[in-house]
């Protein structure tokens, strides 16, 4: 039996890694204004036939930790010499950073599992067998923000709204706007310090300031969200799943009870600002002193910083049972399932409910915060890291999160 979604994986052997899609002239598919100079070259290589297996991770475990550069990994099997390193057909073209895109088919609607630029290039041939072993690693976009530095930042002035500041760093190594997904953002910055560093650490700074979120889409392009953005996406009807019933079925779930993300002592901080903390002395005193300490932070005024703390401290301070994370079958083909396997992304909201020995259920409403597939000839496992909503408030003046009675109290 077939998995019922069907996997492609192009390589494109292009002369050098692009910031957004690639402009072939004479292509009508690749516009000016929107593409990068690119040679004949640039088209994808399909290596769909030789593909053995697919391991693709994306996302965060935790909270409050930033987003990872997503990852994946393939193999294949080469029987014919074509990307033999040394004298295959692409033997002057396999080099690291060129980019690999993986895509899935399921009832006529395509889905990007992921795009990004290859890291390694494996090619291992016993001596005396007739095929060769390739093993082909790729991180996203972040990759190519962490190798790219950045000091002065034009128009990065006191007052900028925290999706602006991102918009112009990634504006001075001319990041493609079609590459771009931001929301405006609710935090104010200060000006930009001309320091030298990192284009990924630069944005990280700017999302950290906000209590929002950045992270490399499933389709390569720069995800922004600002406070509004992830409450707005919590309040969206959620995918269900459930172990019985009529609800998409899932074959593994993880509880866990732990002090992981306790925190009950907090302190923001931004540059040139007083560091506000804040504690609560009940889960001190039940849970020892948990420390959680966020500094260097560029909101323009220290009343943000200490709202942020007591955001972090209200919904951090207890431990609870947490659901971290559940597993999917998606080769089967059953239509939900294989759906919410392909078209789930990050911050995306799922319900889980769990039937416990003795009868009783768990339900929880949680915030996707990691997607894995792993991916064989016969198997396909889903697996999405959840959490906790730790943003879920009432905004005044929101019309999206203002409900009274309904949403807490949010800055």
């Amino acid at each position: 039996m077939a998995a019922a979604a069907t996997l492609k994986a192009t390589i494109r052997f292009q002369t050098s890694p692009a910031f957004g899609p690639n402009l072939i002239l004479g292509d009508l598919g690749s516009p000016l204004g929107t593409g990068v100079l690119s040679d004949a070259d640039s088209t994808p290589v399909d290596v769909t036939s030789i593909l053995n297996t697919v391991s693709i991770s994306r996302g965060r475990d935790r909270i409050l930790d930033r987003h990872d550069a997503g990852s994946a990994t393939i193999t294949m099997t080469d029987t014919a010499g074509t990307f033999d390193p040394d004298n295959g057909t692409y033997a002057d073209e396999i080099l690291p950073m060129r980019q690999l895109q993986v895509t899935a088919e399921y009832d006529s609607v395509v889905y990007d599992l992921f795009s990004g630029y290859i890291e390694e290039w494996n090619y291992t041939s016993a001596v005396g067998e007739d095929a060769a072993f390739i093993t082909v690693t790729a991180l996203d976009a972040f990759r190519l923000l962490n190798l790219t530095d950045v000091s002065t930042v034009t128009g990065a002035s006191t007052g900028d709204l925290t999706g602006t500041r991102i918009g112009e760093i990634l504006d001075e190594i001319s990041w493609p706007t079609s590459g771009r997904d931001f929301s405006d953002g609710q935090t104010t910055c200060l000006a930009d310090t001309g320091a030298t560093r990192d284009v990924l650490t630069a944005c990280q700074t700017v999302t950290d300031s906000e209590f929002g979120a950045f992270f490399t889409k499933s389709n390569g392009v720069l995800k922004f969200m600002d406070r509004d953005a992830i409450i707005t996406a919590h309040g969206q009807s959620p995918t269900v799943f459930a172990d019985t019933g009529g609800d998409i079925y899932y074959e593994e779930v993880s509880f866990d009870v732990d002090d992981i993300v306790l925190a009950n002592d907090v302190t923001v901080q931004r540059t040139g600002g007083t560091a506000q903390n804040v504690t609560d002395s009940a889960s001190i005193a039940s849970f020892f002193q948990r420390n959680v300490s966020r500094t260097g932070l560029i909101m323009q005024t220290d009343a943000d910083a200490l709202n942020q703390a007591k955001t972090i401290l209200a919904a951090r301070k207890d431990p609870e049972l947490r659901i971290g994370s559940i597993q999917i079958d998606a080769y089967q083909d059953t239509s939900a399932r294989v759906t919410a396997a392909l078209d789930t992304e990050l911050f995306d909201p799922i319900k889980v409910t769990r039937t416990q020995p003795g009868g009783g259920t768990v339900t929880r409403t949680l915030s996707v915060q990691g997607i894995e597939h792993q991916i064989t000839p016969d198997s396909w496992k889903t697996r999405f890291q959840t959490a906790e909503k730790i943003l879920d408030g009432f905004i005044l003046d929101s019309s999206t999160s203002g409900k009274l009675g309904t949403n807490a109290l949010s800055y």
